[in-house]
């Protein structure tokens, strides 16, 4: 049964008049420039950087670089060995592992990422391959192919649903007006006139009515306007765990923002996956002037009189600055690099009411055997599905049970021949797990134990590839698994977490946390951030923060 819905009260008071509406979303959109007003620029000293980043995850390195190309003096701080954070790959033998990217949305023409990446300077940097059909759902009893084409995939559930096509027709002009809505307001932060965005909400205020009245909302409570199949439901709401939290609690603008953008903006994949764009990023910011240190552990934020002046490192170095910018996850920014002395009482027990998103089990696979022919249209990306009732999904995902969880199958030698020797592929299988999964993963029990149970739990989905990848077991030759314990340990992220703060109404948009902190010269950059988890959003995350000292810099 699905969620929670909303009352009258809450209908009513959701109704909000355009020109109320108006108002507030100027507000919005310009919080960010009046936050980045925040007193004089700080001097820089000899030896020093104008900036310096803590962590090359997607928000430190799409700051950085935009920074950079602005003529700034830059230093980049890394821990691991190569820069990206989730955004990157790994090899084993003749294979090469993408640690994360599924697809990336947004790269049509007119699409918000076409333009991230303009503004980052690495558009031309990267070999975008565009997907059609976007990927595939598998539910009990119905498999559909998704076209990249949006008006295609309307066409497709109406058919699949008739008796829902109407509620579709409507839903899907909603989500159109807030597509439309998030352009005009991105323009307003990209150099286009305030004014004449101003102008287009005058024109036509009922492009906002939508956006704030599932502000506050769940995407099960949006959906309850226009829907009631849980099949269909189920369908529309596949990209949920890309959220990261099931319909029932995931925010209903957050969700409708990030459909539109694969939905309206495009699938994409890249050659080289995400790695090829965290490295284009990297490029840029050497291109002009910058610095990154790689295997560089940074361990403080010194602070002086209120002031984040320097970054010190495990080595006992030490790099002056003007501004700090943390990629690094929030909790420990607080507590491990500056200590939460030095923020407001209120600040910090916010922080520590702020529930942890979910993590993951990934199967990595390197196959002796060409499967290509096993993924009719092209498709490289299904969604294997037990339960139409997506809470049921998720309730597998928070108990541990990989068995019956929704998980991804994916063939990445089919969009990216480069990451697999002639005649071998790369499969990945991913799926949600639970951080304390029997305890700790049973890692208290010894090493052995801990290995044993995450080839149990990875056996348990290659079984279940087999009824689609026959023989799959039989061609393994490279196998890593990685468990939320995996990714905590390379990404130094607190439960291994694979999407900052849980993507709840709550905790979503502009409750995020901001990426100016108390600290008159330290920002915060990536998935804790607004506007949230995903790999779009980081770099949506890190060019905020750029601007905002940017403007502080011309003042």
């Amino acid at each position: 049964m699905r969620g929670r819905r909303r009352n009258a009260a809450m209908r009513k008071a959701t109704a909000f008049q355009p020109l109320a509406i108006l108002v507030l979303t100027l507000c919005v959109s310009l919080c960010t420039a009046c936050k980045a007003d925040k007193g004089p620029r700080p001097e820089i000293g000899p030896g020093g950087y104008d900036v310096v980043v803590i962590g090359a995850g997607g928000g430190g390195l799409s700051s950085a670089a935009r920074l950079a190309l602005q003529g700034m003096k830059v230093l980049v701080i890394e821990q691991h060995d190569k820069v990206g954070g989730y955004m990157t790959a790994f090899e084993r033998d003749d294979y090469r592992f993408e640690v994360s990217l599924h697809a990336m949305d947004g790269l049509n023409e007119k699409g918000l990422n076409q333009r991230t990446f303009t503004t980052l300077g690495i558009v031309d940097k990267v070999k975008v391959i565009k997907l059609d059909p976007a990927y595939t759902s598998v539910f009990p009893g119905i498999t559909l192919d998704v076209p990249a084409d949006p008006e295609e995939y309307l066409k497709v559930l109406q058919d699949t649903f008739p008796d829902e096509a109407e509620g579709m027709a409507k839903l899907y002009d909603t989500l159109e007006t807030i597509n439309t809505a998030m352009v005009l307001l991105k323009d307003m932060t990209e150099g286009r006139s305030a004014g004449s965005v101003l102008w287009e909400f005058i024109k036509h205020p009922s492009l906002l009515v939508p956006f704030f009245k599932y502000w506050s909302t769940s995407a099960s409570e949006m959906l309850d306007d226009f829907v009631q199949d849980e099949r269909l439901i189920a369908f529309i709401t596949q990209l949920a765990c890309f959220a990261g939290a099931e319909p029932d609690r995931v925010s209903g603008a957050f969700f409708a923002m990030m459909w539109n953008s694969y939905h309206f903006g495009g699938f994409a994949y890249f050659e080289g996956g995400s790695q090829a764009v965290s490295n284009a990023m990297a490029e840029v910011i050497q291109e002009n002037g910058g610095e990154i240190l790689l295997n560089t552990l940074a361990t403080k934020i010194v602070m002086e009189d209120g002031v984040a002046v320097a970054v010190r490192t495990k080595d006992g170095k030490e790099f002056k600055c003007r501004y700090v910018i943390s990629n690094a996850n929030v909790p420990d920014t607080i507590d491990k690099l500056v200590g939460r002395e030095h923020f407001p009482e209120e600040y910090v027990k916010n922080i520590d009411g702020m529930e942890i998103g979910l993590s993951s089990l990934v199967v990595y696979l390197g196959v002796d055997h060409d499967y290509r022919d096993s993924f009719p249209k092209g498709v490289h990306s299904y969604f294997m599905n037990t339960s139409y009732d997506q809470a049921l999904n998720f309730k597998y995902y928070y108990e541990g049970v990989p068995e019956k969880s929704t998980y991804g199958l994916i063939n990445y030698t089919l969009v990216d021949p480069t990451n697999a020797p002639e005649g071998k592929n790369v499969i990945c299988l991913a799926t949600i797990m639970p951080y304390d999964f029997k305890g700790d993963w049973l890692q208290s029990q010894g090493y052995d134990k801990y290995v044993a149970l995450k080839e149990e739990a990875a056996r348990k989905l290659i079984k279940r590839s087999e009824q689609f990848l026959p023989g799959l077991s039989s061609h393994i030759e490279v196998m890593e698994i990685g468990t939320p314990r995996t990714m905590e340990r390379y990404s130094l992220n607190p439960r291994g977490t694979i999407f900052g703060w849980n993507n709840t109404p709550e905790q979503s948009m502009m409750k995020r946390l901001p990426q100016e902190t108390p600290i008159d010269n330290l920002y915060l950059a990536g998935a804790w951030t607004f506007p949230g988890g995903g790999q779009s959003s980081v770099l949506v995350s890190g060019l905020g923060t750029a601007d905002m000292i940017l403007k502080r810099e011309k003042q």
